[in-house]
């Protein structure tokens, strides 16, 4: 079960690296830098890895509701773009959602009393928890919290330019 859990961490990462994936004025692909340094507990066993990537969902989630509070215009404003195509979004976003709840699925299991553990049964769930969210817990996970939602931000308005250019 462990190896399961790895998998969908991993394909987390992936899909963040797809995400940051984006179409430049000649539309060529180029890979986003992105900094994904920062988490303040050391990465050396699985219980800390499971919270750190519950963690990630969550911020990413947060970034991802807030998305979809905008309207058309918004939408546009925010990815630069002169006209998005909001059904390609949406498409990306149940995707996202999806797997988001795939991944804070499997890193929470086994995760009875430690932080960012609360259970989840759907997207609906996971939004609620999500809306809440805000890694608090200590003046490090707040500095981190802060980062990590700027750089999910940039890697999901990324992946929507990229549902917009590339339906």
């Amino acid at each position: 079960m462990q190896w399961l859990r790895m998998a969908s961490i991993l394909l987390l990462w992936v899909g963040g690296c797809r995400m940051a994936v984006a179409s430049d004025a000649s539309n060529a692909l180029m890979l986003g830098n992105v900094e994904r340094s920062g988490w303040p507990d050391a990465l050396t066993s699985q219980a800390n890895l499971d919270t750190a990537s519950r963690a990630e969902v969550l911020m990413f989630a947060k970034a991802l509701l807030a998305s979809e509070a905008l309207d058309e215009e918004g939408l546009e404003q925010q990815l630069g773009l002169p006209h998005v195509q909001l059904r390609s979004i949406r498409h990306v976003r149940d995707g996202l959602w999806d797997g988001l709840l795939t991944t804070y699925r499997n890193a929470s299991q086994n995760c009875d009393e430690q932080p960012f553990c609360p259970r989840v049964r759907s997207v609906a769930d996971l939004r609620q928890l999500a809306a809440a969210f805000t890694g608090d817990i200590s003046p490090a996970h707040a500095l981190w919290a802060n980062k990590s939602l700027g750089v999910h931000e940039q890697l999901l308005n990324e992946q929507l330019r990229v549902a917009v250019l590339r339906p």
